[in-house]
């Protein structure tokens, strides 16, 4: 049997690898127009800050071994032009000599990735204009941050996505004034606000210029270079460097010229088994779909993770197997500058698109137990199921702790878990890693709290409105006096957890009385001193204080 893979990064290469671990006898040839394969794209933002020294490292395997370990043949810088379905061949044009040529196959597998988005716009092919998405990108980034000097120099960086994110560090190492213009709300779209409000802040503080719902119109050219980037709004900004971030798309041409189905997003139709609708032509990685697990909605979501599972299980089925690549809870996580945010499961905006009536769990809480240096605080935002308390997704933003908990939160969903379950989870406590009530722990502890109807909580969003249509309701500040001079919300009352009691004859049974605290554990105490009081009106503002600031 022949086997042909176009594209030789994570799904192409794991494909390769599987069906010979399969089939000893299929011929497979991997045709790739870079001069790598099997590479960490993720790894390239960090090569360019030099926290990767050498760039070499990132390759997982080279042309020459991987194809001696495997007995593949790998034509690298060779660019597949066309996929003829009726005949089984493709075209293939030599990038080195300029040949044109075609191939056969029995099963084909289109792994051909994704491509930056970049804007049609004048100056993009200027030397100081950037992507990152290939070695060669990350090599001529770096050149150029090496060779650039002097005081008050700017880079711009068009999309608050990931990998303009993950570049801050080495524009900040150099030096550069940074400025992000997004498009939409807030930095990385992806993630919901009750999370990106820290991540905003932070930045802020870091000295990073962050332009929300604006768009680029164009790069204004002083010779050879990009000197200024054009807003809609009529706005010029001063760049030295001019850094595309604003995603991907799923590179498809291939197979939508040869008739094979595409969606809406431009990527290739896949059913469980990664089969196209074509017979003996395959799809894995970013240029096809992955179904969600939470939400069922089958999309291209850009992640390394399933690339490889994609491949692993498309090769798999390739050399004669039947395995069903299952849905994915869709993990990710990114490094901006000191600060880890992670991501699993939907958002509280993909909940509301797919018509799922999603409860909240704002926690404010420790990356491990408070009395052993070093703890720092993990903001984390939980979703839930209103309707039967399924895990629907977690999110969150903190210097250390991020990671695991995401982790243990995506394992949840996939185990099909309850928000309450999380409460009882038996997870490793030791003091330098955890708490004996984990993190996690807690935010199921919260979720019992909910489902027993020991506490109901209140959004941020709500009590501005409250504020600003000036309805008749009492916010009570349960801080010490100290904590409520250093900052309070406005028109908030305090009265400190310890002398509520002493104090409930000054409150109102039949008025709305609104409970807030540094980060929720205090006020739910108070609320629930007030409930078996006889107040009926009450409500916990959902991660208290801390959530409505938004500062780390």
């Amino acid at each position: 049997m022949k086997i042909v893979i176009i594209g030789g990064v994570a799904a192409g290469t794991s494909a390769a690898a599987k069906i010979r671990r399969t089939d000893e006898d299929a011929a497979i040839t991997i045709y790739e127009k870079d001069r790598h394969v099997s590479y960490g794209t993720c790894g390239l933002p960090y090569y360019v800050s030099g926290r990767i020294e050498n760039i070499n490292s990132l390759v997982l395997n080279n042309p020459k071994s991987f194809s001696q370990r495997f007995n593949i043949g790998v034509r690298k810088r060779c660019e597949v032009l066309g996929i003829d379905i009726m005949s089984k061949t493709i075209k293939v044009k030599d990038l080195k000599n300029g040949e044109v040529f075609s191939d056969n196959w029995d099963k084909l597998l289109i792994a051909t990735g994704s491509k930056p988005i970049e804007l049609e716009m004048e100056g993009t092919d200027s030397e100081n204009v950037f992507t990152l998405k290939t070695i060669d990108d990350g090599l001529r980034l770096k050149r150029y941050l090496d060779k650039l000097g002097g005081d008050g120099l700017q880079a711009v960086i068009i999309g608050g996505g990931f990998i303009g994110l993950e570049l801050l560090e080495a524009f900040k190492k150099k030096g550069l004034k940074v400025t992000i213009l997004e498009k939409t709300r807030h930095l990385l779209p992806m993630f919901d606000w009750q999370i990106i409000g820290f991540l905003h802040d932070y930045l802020k503080s870091e000295g990073i210029d962050i332009i929300t719902e604006e768009i680029a119109t164009g790069l204004i050219k002083n010779k050879d270079k990009a000197a200024y980037v054009q807003t809609g709004a009529g706005d010029r900004i001063k760049a030295d460097i001019v850094f595309f971030g604003i995603g991907t798309r799923p590179e498809s041409r291939l197979a939508s010229d040869a008739g094979i189905a595409v969606d809406g997003n431009g990527a290739i139709c896949v059913d469980k088994f990664l089969q196209t609708d074509v017979a003996d032509i395959y799809s894995a990685g970013d240029c096809c779909q992955a179904k969600n697990e939470v939400s069922g909605e089958s999309r291209p979501y850009y992640l390394a993770s399933i690339a490889n599972r994609q491949g692993r299980t498309a090769g798999y089925n390739m050399a004669g197997g039947r395995d069903v690549f299952c849905a994915s809870t869709v993990t990710s996580i990114i490094k901006v500058l000191d600060l880890t945010l992670a991501k699993t499961g939907i958002s509280l905006k993909e909940a509301e698109r797919a018509g799922i009536d999603a409860g909240i769990i704002e926690a404010h809480l420790p990356s491990h137990v408070g009395y052993y240096p070093g703890a720092q605080t993990i903001h984390m935002m939980l979703l839930y199921n209103k309707e039967n308390g399924s895990i629907l997704g977690f999110q969150a933003i903190g210097k250390k702790g991020v990671s695991k908990r995401a982790d243990i939160i995506s394992t949840a969903i996939r185990a099909g878990m309850k928000a309450w379950d999380l409460a009882g989870l038996d997870l490793g406590y030791q003091p330098e890693f955890g708490s004996a009530k984990d993190a996690v722990n807690i935010l199921g502890m919260i979720a019992e709290n909910v489902k027993k109807r020991e506490v109901s909580f209140i959004e941020t969003e709500e009590l501005e409105s409250m504020i600003r249509e000036k309805r008749d309701f009492m916010l009570l500040d349960v801080r010490t006096e100290k904590e409520y001079r250093s900052g309070s919300i406005e028109g908030s009352v305090n009265i400190h957890i310890d002398d509520l009691r002493k104090n409930l004859h000054k409150l109102e049974k039949d008025k709305a009385v609104i409970v807030y605290c540094k980060t929720g554990y205090r006020s739910y105490l108070a609320y629930r001193i007030l409930a078996n009081s006889g107040f009926k009106k009450l409500k916990v503002l959902n991660g208290s204080i801390t959530s409505w600031s938004r500062k780390i």
